[in-house]
This record gives structure tokens, C-alpha cells and sequence, in this order.
């Protein structure tokens, strides 16, 4: 018979879900094993956009210590045409103070490490590279439970009272063990996006200069579109020290649908006249692709069950909208199933019935609200192609003849650009469907 070592909590994974999670349950006491199958917490991951509100209420003070690069201060939300683009460019003088918006720019592989660091400080277990194969259950029936995990390779067996699952979007172990528990799936399909992302080197002038930032300032640019429009999906490019990260998600079976190559797709935004001059001259130090969970609130399963709980990207906690926010989900669902283990610990109560507290936070927190305001996003999108790509570039040419220096009179030349852009558009159709995009912003 194996070895067996029992301890309170088993997180798996270690994102910002699973980390966030450790923390809240060792600081209160609890004996946790976190178990990530990378190198070390962040090995996966690249650079990006980080939001800090649930991290300034988990560590108030992680700006002193923690591997940040820039405060988002700028924010660009740019409409990619054949021919050129249409932009929105903002930024407000508060953001350029502190807490910058709760916005910024970071290596998650440096991230990710320097929270494992807080996780350990704060009495939690780390066993990095090594790897969750399943579930171990005890009982039958409606008892049956999650009671530990057997890790590959390891001699031992870890029981535990709760396991959380935190094991990103390509979620195995959380699948396997839904299926033995027979808890409930979304209303509708889980949904997945391809993420392509590079990490390229600029100098810091280079940046500075390009992006029209000063010292201490960041950019975060979305991009729609071309070479997007048949597809859903969007580019990006956000600044950190001495690195841009470039890149896109769209929708798999949107590219499926269109049949659209993923590595085509890279190049021609990277080619794309607006996009070029960003990157000129850089060099790559960085490639990835990763998985997204892109279904939303609709397609979001049953989070817990008799000692255990699902949280982060295994449970489809990313906001597909223009805030394309996840991270941020995350640590906020890894400090609720802490809060409900906390609960039940003290009840006594490990069933799906004393766990169960966690979907009750979760569905009143903020996360919830904003996952349940852009419910239908996908659908709107897959409903209004022009959204990203005929009405931009109707927007964009309209501009451009508006203002174009012909030696008329300006009235004979904006005249003949009104009618130009309002000649391809049904009029009442058009009017219908901006009625309803309104609920894409």
C-alpha cells in the first residue's frame, strides 16, 4: 500500500487562481499542498495585461515587491481596415498616479514566480513540476467524493479534506473528476479561443518613443478587424520595460469555420501598415499559443462538489469583451473557494452542500455581474460581422474622403463622401443592428 500524506487543502495548478487560493487558506491556518505540473508557477505563461484589484486586497502591499513593468496609462481601441485604420485614444491623469487604475503590464512567468514565493512565505506547500494524473474518490453514490490526487510518478498518495482545481483551460483533471462526481455542465458548451502571442524586444526609447509614453507609462492597444473580421477575434500589443507582447485570440471554431491559418493570421497583422512600425526592428524572444475559455457565463458548469471545488479557467472565468479580463476572474474565484473551504472547515460540512457557498459568493461578486452583462457577446458578434470589419471601414473611408484636399469646395467634397458611405448601407437594417451592439460595449 502506498505511502499516504494528508493534509487540509490540495490546490491544483499553480495560475493565479490556484496561488491566490493557497494563500487565503495558509494564512488562516490550513495545512496546503499546492501541485503545479510547470517548471516553477508561471513557466507557461508570457507577458500581459494584469489587473490588481483582487491582488491589492489579497497582498496591499505588492507594488513594493512585486515584478511589475508599466502602469497602463494609455488605451487604444483600433478598427483595422485593407487601407488603413480608425482609432479611439485615451488616457486620464489619474491613471498616471497611484493605484494607475489597478492596470498593468507583466512577464507572468516573473509574476506568477513572485506569488508562489507569497504562497510559500504564507505556510503553503509548492510541489512544482510535477504533474496531477487524477482524482482520488472515497464512498458511492450520492456520498462520493473527491479525497486526494495521485501525482505521476510520486510513491505517496495526498488525501485532503477539499481539493480545488485550478487546472486552466485545458482542464483534464477538472473533466475526469465533474464525470466521476456527475456534476452538471453549462447550459451550453464550453467555447474555446487560440491565443498566438510573441514577446518582442525594443529598447526602452524605442518603446517610449513609439507609443508616445514617458517614463513610468504604459500602453494597452486592442486591435479589431483585419486580418480579423471573418473571424471572431482581436490583436493586441501591450507595453512592458524592454518587451511588447503581440498577439491575438480568435475564436477556434470561428477560424475553423473561415478556414483561417493561425500562422497566416500573425503575419498579416504583424504586416498590417498600423501595426509594422510598433514592432520595426525588434527582436523575438517569445512564441506561445494557449487555450482560452471563451463560452461565459452561459456555459459555465457546476463548481462544486462533494470536497471539491473548480475555479479560475477550468471554470470558464475569462470576460470576452473589450476588457479581455481573466487574470483578474481568477484570483477573485481562487479567493472565494478559499473563503467557502474556510466555511466548511469550520462546519465541519465537506459535502457539495458545505461547499456550496462558493457559488453562492461567486454568483454575487463582481465577476459574476460582468461575465452575466457579456453573456451574449459571442453571439452578437457572430450575429453583426460588421461590428469589426464592414463598419469601420465604411467609418474609415468616410474620414478619409471628408478630409481629403481635392482644390473643390469642402461642401462638393463632403457631400460626395456622405453619400459615398451611406450608399452601402440598408438604412433601417443598419439602424437595428447598431441598436444592438450597443450591448458589445
Amino acid at each position: 500500500m502506498s505511502e499516504q500524506v494528508k493534509v487540509d487543502a490540495i490546490v491544483v495548478g499553480g495560475g493565479p487562481a490556484g496561488l491566490s487560493a493557497a494563500l487565503e487558506m495558509a494564512r488562516q491556518g490550513l495545512e496546503v499542498i499546492l501541485v503545479e505540473r510547470g517548471e516553477y508557477a508561471g513557466s507557461k505563461n508570457m507577458g500581459g495585461l494584469l489587473y490588481t484589484t483582487v491582488l491589492a486586497e489579497l497582498l496591499p502591499e505588492f507594488a513594493a515587491s512585486a515584478p511589475l513593468e508599466r502602469p497602463v496609462t494609455q488605451r487604444r481601441f483600433v478598427f483595422l481596415t485593407e487601407e488603413g485604420h480608425l482609432g479611439v485614444d485615451f488616457s486620464g491623469r489619474r491613471w498616471m498616479q497611484s493605484p494607475h487604475n489597478h492596470a498593468w503590464t507583466v512577464h507572468r512567468s516573473q509574476f506568477d514566480r513572485w506569488m508562489a514565493a507569497q504562497v510559500e512565505e504564507a505556510g503553503a506547500s509548492l510541489l512544482e513540476g510535477m504533474v496531477v494524473d487524477e482524482l482520488l474518490y472515497e464512498g458511492e453514490g450520492a456520498s462520493r467524493k473527491a479525497a486526494g490526487v495521485r501525482i505521476r510518478g510520486a510513491e505517496e498518495e495526498f488525501l485532503a479534506d477539499v481539493i480545488l482545481l485550478c487546472d486552466g483551460a485545458n482542464n483534464l483533471v477538472s473533466r475526469k473528476a465533474m464525470q466521476e462526481l456527475k456534476m452538471s455542465p453549462g447550459r451550453h458548451a464550453q467555447e474555446y479561443a487560440v491565443g498566438i502571442k510573441q514577446t518582442v524586444k525594443l529598447s526602452k526609447a524605442q518603446i517610449e518613443d513609439r507609443f508616445g509614453l514617458e517614463e513610468g507609462q504604459g500602453a494597452a492597444v486592442d486591435f479589431f478587424g483585419t486580418p480579423f473580421g471573418a473571424a471572431i477575434g482581436g490583436g493586441f500589443v501591450y507595453t512592458q520595460q524592454e518587451t511588447v507582447s503581440i498577439g491575438f485570440a480568435a475564436r477556434i471554431e470561428s477560424l475553423k469555420e473561415h478556414k483561417l491559418g493561425t500562422v497566416e493570421m500573425m503575419d498579416a497583422f504583424m504586416n498590417h501598415d498600423t501595426v509594422r512600425p510598433l514592432v520595426r526592428g525588434g527582436e523575438l524572444v517569445e512564441y506561445s499559443a494557449h487555450m482560452i475559455p471563451e463560452g461565459g457565463w452561459h456555459a459555465m458548469p457546476q463548481l462544486s462538489g462533494n470536497g471539491l471545488l473548480i475555479a479560475g479557467d477550468a471554470a470558464g472565468l475569462v470576460n470576452f469583451s473589450v476588457y479581455k479580463e481573466g487574470t483578474n476572474l481568477a484570483m477573485e474565484s481562487g479567493r472565494l473557494a478559499a473563503q467557502a473551504v474556510l466555511a466548511a472547515r469550520a462546519a465541519g460540512d465537506f459535502s457539495r452542500a458545505g461547499l456550496q457557498s462558493y457559488e453562492t459568493r461567486l454568483r454575487e461578486s463582481t465577476a459574476a455581474h460582468d461575465l452575466r452583462k457579456y453573456a451574449d457577446m459571442g453571439k452578437l458578434l457572430e450575429e453583426l460581422p460588421e461590428f469589426t470589419k464592414e463598419w469601420p471601414t465604411l467609418a474609415n473611408r468616410l474620414l478619409v474622403d471628408y478630409f481629403s484636399m481635392t482644390g473643390e469646395p469642402k461642401a462638393v467634397i463632403q457631400k460626395r463622401a456622405r453619400q459615398r458611405a451611406l450608399a452601402e448601407l440598408p438604412k433601417l437594417a443598419t439602424l437595428r443592428k447598431l441598436f444592438k451592439a450597443r450591448k458589445m460595449i
